[in-house]
């Protein structure tokens, strides 16, 4: 039994990490190729298990764990099973879930990243409009009784979109690239759901939004570490200095 526990303490969970990583990107790789064949009994067998495998990927990846982003994509793993459905309020309610896990990702990325100002978020948040107001033209007959919501969420898309972008524009690091191609990835996936709502026809949408889906979710891992680590060294000078 001692040697057990020994065992056990002298184990490093960061040895977890690349495991678990190709774990998830195997998980994504099959859940995209049922999509692209419509297969219903894997897209449930593997789908809710994403955002699960990349909690434990950021678990093991974390000395501290932010709450607040595994709340996030606890969020987001509610709304992606959600939109595993074809029914029209259990989209609206992924929809809704989706709002909240982006309000909790914007609520993290103003506590640790500086407002670019004013002049860069305007330029940056440019094209975000730009591709908000062509999908809003698209479907603002159609989702009439809740247009209010996307709304909200289109504002927000465009207002968050600005703001990494026009930290990306004044600060070009690795941290800041991750975080816009995350942005970016992930406003795609949902640019995409709605794509798909009104060309249900068309089976390509659903395996592209999962592509960028997932792809926006580990990029966004990859951000909150990476800014972890920067505030561990930041502790580690003011300690030595």
């Amino acid at each position: 039994m001692n040697t057990m526990i020994g065992i056990f303490k002298g184990f490093k969970k960061s040895k977890l990490v690349k495991p678990l990583t190709i774990f998830y990107f195997f998980i994504a790789f099959v859940e995209i190729i049922a999509e692209l064949n419509q297969d219903s009994d894997v897209i449930l067998l593997t789908k809710p298990l994403l955002m699960p495998v990349l909690i434990g990927v950021y678990g093991c990846s974390s000395k501290k764990n932010n709450q607040l982003f595994t709340f996030s994509l606890l969020a987001a793993w509610i709304a992606n099973i959600l939109f595993i459905s074809n029914a029209t309020p259990l989209i609206f309610a992924g929809v809704v879930f989706f709002l909240i896990y982006r309000l909790l990702v914007v609520s993290q990325v103003l506590r640790v990243t500086k407002f670019p100002g004013f002049l860069p978020m305007a330029i940056g948040c440019m094209p975000f409009l730009f591709l908000y107001l062509f999908i809003a033209n698209l479907m603002h007959q159609a989702w009439r009784e809740n247009f209010m919501l996307f709304i909200v969420h289109g504002c927000l898309l465009i207002l968050f979109g600005g703001f990494c972008l026009g930290n990306y524009i004044l600060k070009t690091n690795q941290a800041n690239t991750c975080l816009l191609i995350s942005t970016i990835l992930i406003t795609a996936a949902q640019f995409l759901i709605v794509i798909k709502f009104f060309y249900s026809s068309y089976p390509i949408f659903q395996p592209l939004m999962m592509v960028c889906f997932v792809s926006g979710q580990y990029m966004l891992f990859k951000y909150i570490v990476l800014e972890e680590r920067k505030k561990r060294r930041y502790k580690s000078i003011y300690k030595k200095g």
